[in-house]
């Protein structure tokens, strides 16, 4: 049986006249008739009583009229919708976020793409660095926001989105807040909240490293995922810790001092699987890179 079969059926089955139904689908009429007992002697049934005045359904193809519609249908929607997700205008994106990475134009961005494309379903997670680059690089998200490491990249692509400058964050009413910068001297000898190394070891090492540099061994208090968390451990006093600069987490009790020393920076990238990246995520990072304007992504290697 083939679908042409069954628009044929169909046709008859509306046109109720096999001359009407061979000219509605553009076929000369004896091969249309043909092609209808055909159908019948492969369904091994009767759809159509007809004699030298009218043509009728028979109740099989009344039931066959209606499965038949049904089935192209489907089909008609599933070629289409393929094929929009062959251009990228369907189907779905994973996407994964460290909370620092929603603390930019990130969330501009996919709010711009999803008005554009709104046959396009985000799914959104948050997650750490380390959990995202593992999920990328098994399939289960398409696409991360967070930073990257120097090792343990194989088999994924990067680029970067934009950079972020670390500044201390301190209680409202700490000694530091007269201060208008401070140097990493006078910060090793406070309680310093911290990020777990687990989620970003390289941006962990790099900041213990610049400690290490000047000799000094920062004190280490607590240790706290995500900038919420950390905004509320500071303000309740617990310690003092380095958030990025024009960072949109509540300040309430808390003041952002500058640090003398070149200290690391936060670099959040987009990350995807550079061997396996459907069309529709492809053109959901071609939107944020432009979002972003940064260079154009080249797809199967990193940018």
């Amino acid at each position: 049986m083939e679908l042409r079969q069954l628009r044929y059926f169909i046709a008859v089955a509306e046109e109720l006249h096999f001359g009407r139904a061979a000219h509605r689908v553009h076929i000369a009429q004896p091969p249309f008739s043909q092609q209808i007992k055909s159908l019948e002697e492969e369904i091994g049934a009767k759809l159509l009583e007809r004699n030298s005045r009218k043509v009728r359904l028979t109740e099989e193809g009344r039931y066959f009229y209606e499965q038949a519609v049904s089935i192209l249908e489907q089909t008609d929607l599933a070629v289409s919708t393929v094929g929009r997700m062959a251009k990228g205008e369907s189907g779905s994106v994973k996407v994964g976020f460290m909370e620092i990475a929603m603390d930019s134009l990130l969330p501009e961005a996919i709010r711009a793409f999803r008005h554009k494309h709104s046959d396009v379903s985000v799914l959104i997670s948050q997650l750490g660095a380390s959990a995202q680059l593992e999920r990328i690089r098994s399939g289960e998200l398409d696409v991360g926001f967070s930073t990257v490491f120097m090792h343990g990249m194989e088999g994924l692509a990067s680029i970067r989105l934009f950079s972020k400058k670390h500044v201390l964050a301190v209680p409202d009413d700490h000694i530091f807040t007269r201060k208008k910068s401070l140097s990493l001297e006078e910060i090793a000898k406070e309680k310093l909240i911290m990020f777990p190394r687990a989620g970003q070891p390289d941006l962990h090492d790099s900041i213990m490293q610049a400690f290490s540099k000047r000799g000094l061994v920062p004190i280490i208090s607590q240790e706290v995922s995500g900038l919420s968390g950390a905004a509320a451990l500071i303000s309740s006093g617990m310690g003092v810790a380095f958030l990025p600069d024009n960072s949109h987490v509540s300040r309430k009790g808390i003041t952002l001092i500058p640090v003398i020393e070149e200290f690391p920076s936060m670099d959040i990238f987009m990350v995807w699987n550079k061997d396996s990246c459907s069309n529709t995520a492809k053109v959901f990072m071609e939107r944020v890179a432009d979002y972003f304007s940064v260079s154009k992504i080249i797809f199967n290697g990193t940018s």
